[in-house]
């Protein structure tokens, strides 16, 4: 096996992004207010008796209320709970957190997802602190279990939602095998989504040519966005599909390669804005350049008339998207 990055550090984030990971908000009550806080590092420890263990962020204020003796819920997210997984994980000060979810609220223990794959109460037994997280063992108390429920998962800075994904690659699969059927007939969205993966794996094949590091695709989605104009990180976050906490490891891996700056907001002084660094120029030029001539290879394929068509019908306003009505 061969070991090639330089920075250990840099090499174990690149390392779990590969991994698909649940997420579930870490909860706590303690001296009447209630905490809670996105999380992924948590896992079983035995079963006999049952525990488990979550990674908690020592500046966290979970972390003061479990180091007080408060037991912790670990809900375990929904694919249609990325909301509440955002605003937990920093999208919206705490007191605002349990404003979205169905949240049962009550004296004597700490705020539990009525909605949630699933909520297990753990009761703290050790606590060991390293660097800048504490690992919390807790005895398992109570189990609440929804079978209902499919669970949103965290994959390379962003979420995944099992069931879309096994429908796309089902469409995809099934078009290749040419078994589809109508699944592919009608359905733009698809098409649109097939065609970015082919600039984007064009493009990172180039860039990767020209010696340049690796570009994960979040990375390559928040180079297009920031390329728009949206600078804010919780700007980016919401149009990425990713937490907070998400989109600010990513942008400091990409402040540390220093192909970003982070700056103040000029309109804001709480806020702060990304932009491009000066180092980036010779990236984004041979990015530029690169998605150039992807654009003109396609002309020779399809025709410059289709592709300049495709890029006028794509570039018109569509209005707001549609509200479609509950299914009857």
């Amino acid at each position: 096996m061969m070991f090639q990055s330089q920075n250990c550090a840099e090499g174990l984030r690149g390392a779990l992004r590969s991994l698909v990971r649940p997420v579930a908000i870490v909860t706590a009550a303690h001296a009447g207010r209630n905490h809670a806080m996105a999380a992924t590092a948590f896992c079983e420890v035995s079963m006999d008796p049952p525990s488990m263990l979550v990674c908690i962020n020592r500046s966290n204020a979970t972390h003061a209320a479990v180091s007080e003796g408060a037991d912790i819920c670990l809900n375990l997210l929904a694919e249609d709970q990325r909301e509440i997984s955002r605003r937990c994980g920093g999208g919206v000060v705490p007191e605002e957190r349990f404003e979205v979810g169905d949240w049962v609220l009550g004296p004597g223990g700490p705020p539990r997802l009525a909605d949630a794959c699933a909520s297990i109460l753990l009761r703290p037994g050790r606590i060991i602190d390293h660097a800048t997280h504490a690992v919390v063992i807790g005895e398992v108390v109570d189990v609440a279990l929804r079978d209902d429920r499919r669970p949103l998962g965290f994959h390379d800075g962003a979420y995944l939602f099992p069931l879309a994904s096994a429908a796309l690659n089902l469409v995809a699969q099934s078009a290749l095998l040419g078994e589809a059927g109508g699944m592919t007939d009608g359905f733009l969205m698809l098409d649109v989504m097939r065609a970015f993966y082919w600039f984007d794996e064009g493009l990172q094949s180039a860039l990767r040519a020209r010696g340049w590091e690796a570009v994960s695709r979040s990375q390559s989605m928040a180079f297009a966005n920031i390329a728009l104009g949206v600078r804010r990180p919780i700007d980016l976050a919401r149009n990425l599909g990713i937490t907070r906490q998400g989109v600010s490891k990513m942008l400091q891996e990409m402040v540390d390669r220093e192909w970003i700056v982070i700056e103040p907001d000029p309109t804001d002084g709480r806020a702060s804005v990304v932009a491009f660094s000066d180092k980036s120029q010779q990236l984004r030029a041979d990015a530029l350049e690169i998605l150039s001539r992807i654009d003109q290879e396609l002309g020779e394929r399809l025709g410059r008339k289709t592709v300049d068509a495709l890029r006028a019908t794509l570039a018109r306003d569509w209005g707001p998207p549609p509200e479609i009505s509950a299914r009857p």
